[in-house]
């Protein structure tokens, strides 16, 4: 893989902004704004029911902007008419290149803790980049509820990751800041945060190395997602393993969601790093 790479995330609360008033097109046009080669969605509607107008989400954006598709499903019921389409609701991956493989994983939660209340997943795409290597896409949505829970999901994520060959990222809403401590066995399995890489390389600066010393572990101005009105949480993030080496990152201005979107831009390097 050579050249530059836009990749991003974004949770579209079922196409629906803050004040839970849907408007897919908002959404897609948001999506749009970010100019991503490839992008991850979670809070997903397909064929989920009638805040959503039992649309089907994916296929609708896809057809929009005019990107390849591919969908999974945490959640996975009948629906109302014993004929018709099953309700679904979970994550999906949009590109401008060929998805040539993917696959969607459940995620446990601590088994101390009970059954979840909201299955999680892990959708694992690997994309075709024309004239360069493939690229591993991991999308994923961890729980909101407890980092008991988070920590379980961050594992087993671990297991599926760990005989990928090349470079891959993973990307998502993580309900939590990159640096806490359940996120921690990510860094420490070799994954990298694309603000925490971008923050070292600023703090080559001896103004941005006294501003960072200022702040909250892992914070960093402008760059948290969530809510979208006033966005005070680095919730949603993106990480690298292998030869990508982020160049920037930006927050989308958009409330078309309640979170605001998030997009990386990516340079090759050696392998070896």
């Amino acid at each position: 893989m050579t050249g530059t790479l836009r990749v991003g995330t974004y949770n579209i609360h079922h196409g629906a902004d803050g004040e839970d008033r849907p408007d897919l097109g908002r959404t897609a046009a948001a999506i749009a704004a970010l100019r991503a080669d490839v992008i991850g969605l979670q809070e997903v509607d397909v064929d989920y029911g009638p805040r959503s107008g039992f649309e089907d989400q994916a296929a609708r954006l896809a057809e929009l902007l005019g990107l390849q598709m591919c969908f999974g499903a945490a959640i996975d019921r009948p629906g109302p008419d014993v004929a018709g389409a099953r309700q679904q609701y979970g994550l999906a991956l949009l590109t401008r290149h060929e998805i040539v493989a993917h696959a969607m994983h459940p995620l446990p939660g601590h088994p101390a803790l009970g059954p979840l209340r909201e299955p999680r997943g892990l959708l694992s795409t690997t994309v075709h980049l024309a004239g360069k290597d493939p690229l591993h896409v991991l999308v994923t949505h961890l729980d909101h509820e407890d980092c008991r829970h988070r920590t379980a999901q961050v594992l087993r994520i671990l297991e599926h990751t760990a005989a990928l060959e090349g470079p891959a990222v993973l990307l998502g809403d993580l309900n939590a800041d990159p640096a806490s401590a359940e996120l921690a066995p990510l860094s420490a399995s070799g994954w990298r945060e694309t603000a925490a890489d971008l923050s070292t390389s600023l703090s080559r600066s001896p103004l941005t190395s006294m501003l960072a010393a200022a702040l909250p572990l892992g914070s960093f101005p402008g760059r948290a997602t969530f809510p979208a009105r006033l966005p005070l949480r680095r919730i949603d993030s993106i990480w690298t393993r292998g030869g990508l080496e982020a160049t920037a990152l930006e927050v989308g201005l958009s409330r078309a969601s309640d979170h605001r979107p998030l997009v990386a831009t990516f340079e090759r390097v050696p392998t070896g790093r």
